[in-house]
């Protein structure tokens, strides 16, 4: 019995298969160090020890609000940010942070101002619909929370 003669080895799909798989790892693996060498990590920082002793101040503002029974609510409304304070006890400017929750690039810092209502408001930049880290602070004292564009969120003290 004879069998008919098999073609070159290239004509074959299973030693393409076999190339294929180590081929597609390795291209893989160059796209991989190509993304992590293009962006630095933004959680790494050349200045961690100033970086610790600003969170000491943090801590100690954060307990100064705490002391004054001080919270607030937040608020956007057609790209307005409004903020109630529960006592007039701060200066006629607020700094406003929110900080994204995926890129530094992408934060924002606002100056609010007080209106003759008592009520702190400024205009609003596009912002995505993220859980933003929020931060209200004066250099006495400090207001955190996790918000969301469109819902209202109260602040307060050690959040």
């Amino acid at each position: 019995m004879q069998t008919a003669a098999s073609g070159p080895w290239y004509r074959e799909p299973w030693p393409w298969f076999l190339i294929a798989l180590p081929l597609i790892a390795v291209l893989a693996s160059v796209y991989t160090i190509y993304l992590a060498s293009r962006t630095p990590d933004s959680l790494v920082t050349d200045h961690y020890y100033k970086k610790g002793l600003a969170v000491g101040g943090d801590i100690q503002r954060e307990r100064h609000a705490q002391a004054l029974h001080l919270s607030g609510q937040i608020s956007i409304a057609a790209g307005r940010i409004d903020l109630k304070l529960n006592q007039q006890i701060a200066p006629n400017t607020l700094h406003l942070m929110l900080r994204h929750p995926l890129s530094k690039q992408k934060d924002v810092q606002i100056d609010l101002h007080r209106g003759a209502s008592g009520t702190y408001s400024a205009f609003s930049p596009p912002l995505e619909p993220v859980r933003y880290r929020v931060h209200v602070e004066t250099a006495n004292w400090r207001l955190a929370g996790v918000w969301i564009p469109g819902t209202t969120l109260t602040l307060e003290p050690g959040v």
